[in-house]
């Protein structure tokens, strides 16, 4: 597979983005731009690539979901749903079988079940409260777990995941360092290692997977943001107490390469991307800091694992780069204009 459609929900523009991309040349070709009318919060695909669901800001919160042109990657609406929260977060368990959100604002975890054509069944929406501000639920790589992140309370929570009914049972939960805001989540592709990126302190966490019972035992911990930066631990940003200073640290994305070789994160106040390679034992260093987009929020990797992808929410515009296959480190391969308040990128593959 050579080419991939890469849609991007511009939460400004209202619309999702769609551009085409040739691994085999390198390049990347402006496609469609559907407006939606709303802003768009965040993106998940379906197991089978061919189903895109957006969450949407609008009153009460709702999510559509959009069938996939397997030639272009255009995308058409194929049918709605409410939710039950406003959604920071949206993501598919490994049979496709559910949707699961994370409300930062209502400080809960959703689940609701899809049918076999993807369609949402919003009547078997159910949730569960990790803690405050959650901003992350994955699930493990063999579908029976999920994990959330309480940004607000430094905490991580599990649940066994039902394949059937979509219910979540209390398996535990771990603390992280005070002040640090755990956000995303991204597993090791055997799904051993549980990595965790943290808002304020810009902190990568490593946590060892047991795989009967969930549990997280952490292994590392390291800074993903270089001294050079000059910036300082952030805080939680929800109105509740001060502003955080102008260079305070605010990480947003976290992605694995699919070898499982090398880690990405972004961090917004100094628009960089950080470099982190894993070793063979599992140890993880800081090799290089990227300057990229303004404001990264959105950023990912492509199925095959040449190219990443990141979009600056306040530069309206993302850069491809090409990933050194031996050291991981980050080449330039050209910006790319969008649509205003690019947050989130998905990758579906073209005939």
């Amino acid at each position: 597979m050579t080419r991939f459609a890469v849609h991007v929900a511009c939460a400004d523009g209202r619309s999702i983005d769609t551009f085409q991309l040739d691994t085999a040349s390198g390049t990347l070709a402006t496609g469609q731009s559907l407006p939606l009318g709303v802003k768009v919060q965040c993106l998940a695909i379906h197991p089978s690539s061919r189903v895109l669901y957006a969450a949407l800001a609008t009153s009460p919160p709702s999510v559509t979901a959009l069938s996939i042109d397997s030639s272009s990657g255009s995308l058409a609406t194929a049918h709605n749903a409410a939710l039950i929260a406003g959604m920071a977060y949206l993501g598919v368990d490994p049979s496709g079988s559910h949707l699961l959100g994370a409300s930062y604002t209502d400080h809960l975890v959703s689940v609701m079940k899809l049918d076999g054509d993807g369609r949402m069944l919003p009547d078997t929406a159910t949730s569960e409260a990790p803690g405050a501000h959650a901003h992350a639920v994955v699930t493990s790589p063999d579908g029976r777990f999920a994990y959330a992140t309480a940004l607000g309370d430094d905490l991580i929570a599990w649940w066994a995941l039902d394949s059937a009914t979509g219910t979540l049972t209390d398996h535990g939960q771990i603390a992280t360092p005070a002040g640090s805001g755990p956000r995303h989540l991204r597993f090791s592709p055997s799904g051993a290692t549980l990595f965790a990126l943290h808002e304020m302190s810009g902190e990568i966490a490593a946590f060892a997977r047991d795989p009967e019972s969930g549990a997280l035992t952490e292994q590392q911990r390291i800074s993903s943001i270089s001294p050079s930066l000059n910036l300082v631990p952030g805080r939680v940003r929800d109105g509740s107490g001060p502003e955080p200073a102008a260079n305070a640290i605010w990480c947003a994305e976290l992605q694995v390469s699919p070898d499982g070789r090398f880690l990405y994160s972004t961090e917004r106040t100094s628009s960089t991307i950080a470099v982190v390679a894993v070793a063979p034992d599992g140890t993880l260093s800081l090799v290089d800091t990227t300057p990229t987009q303004s404001q990264p929020r959105g950023m990912n990797i492509d199925p095959s694992g040449e190219f990443l992808l990141a979009c600056g929410e306040a530069s309206d515009g993302m850069t491809l780069y090409a990933i050194d296959p031996q050291s991981g480190l980050l080449h330039d391969r050209g910006s790319h204009g969008c649509s205003p308040g690019p947050r989130w990128i998905e990758f579906s593959p073209l005939d």
